[in-house]
């Protein structure tokens, strides 16, 4: 896709760039682009902003601090080139939700942590079997069609075990181990695993230039600083402001199949 966007005669593309300023209206706007070699002016007739999001930076759980702590993409990334001989591969994996996700900062489901937590899980049961294999959630919300996945994680041996909001896991390094606590509502006891890695389910935040953006389009912003679409139902990718479009993660986190 990328050699496809590089190639094509009708697409230019401005690396390393800013939006200085934007003027005009629908069918006839004017963009200044800014770069290390200077501005440029670009004529068009329509706008898409489609600026994604950031993945949420963990500060909790010893992330950071402890190298057995890690971040889904991180043990993705991880899994991708393992074989199950691999001396680097975790013995034992304690996967924890919602981490950045449906707090008092960021109050929304980030959408694709759940369904990021099962398919890991179960590339991971692939590769090890017999390893434990715990996921520590709230609520599981695999949207689209991924509750076949969450089936096949349980099948494949992945152990789910709910926490409650007000009694969130801890996670400790005690005499060289690493240890997740939590009470499980259901046993209604306190639980203690060990484990060799901790996997933060971090979650989807919006990238920091958005605010800048919508003050150079004349566009609003939700309370979570993504881009606020003219009506939930009716103009879900417009704008108030005819001929200003938006797309995919910029209007919030989406699962893969909406972002389609």
């Amino acid at each position: 896709l990328k050699e496809a966007v590089l190639n094509h005669p009708r697409i230019v593309l401005h690396l390393s760039s800013e939006i200085a300023s934007v003027e005009g209206s629908i069918g006839n706007f004017r963009t200044v682009i800014r770069s290390a070699s200077g501005e440029v002016a670009v004529n068009h007739g329509a706008i898409v902003v489609a600026t994604g999001a950031d993945p949420y930076r963990p500060t909790e759980y010893l992330y950071g601090t402890d190298p057995g702590v890690m971040t889904q993409r991180e043990l993705e990334e991880r899994l991708a080139r393992a074989i199950s001989t691999d001396p680097l591969l975790p013995r034992s994996v304690v996967m924890i939700q919602c981490v950045g996700s449906r707090d008092k900062e960021h109050p929304s489901c980030s959408r694709i942590c759940c369904q990021e937590a099962v398919k890991n899980a179960i590339k991971y049961k692939e590769l090890r079997p017999e390893a434990p294999t715990y996921v520590l959630y709230r609520d599981i919300r695999t949207y689209g069609f991924r509750e076949e996945y969450y089936r096949q994680a349980r099948e494949r041996g992945a152990i789910f075990l709910r926490y409650d909001d007000d009694e969130r896991p801890v996670v400790e390094r005690r005499e060289g181990k690493l240890l997740v606590a939590l009470r499980d509502p259901i046993l209604d006891r306190r639980v203690e695993i060990a484990t060799d890695v901790v996997v933060l389910s971090a979650g989807i935040v919006p990238p920091a230039g958005n605010e800048a953006l919508a003050k150079i389009l004349k566009v609003p912003l939700t309370q979570d600083r993504f881009f606020l679409e003219a009506h939930l139902k009716l103009r879900p990718v417009d704008f108030a402001t005819d001929g200003i479009f938006v797309c995919g993660m910029a209007h919030g986190p989406k699962s893969v199949d909406e972002s389609i």
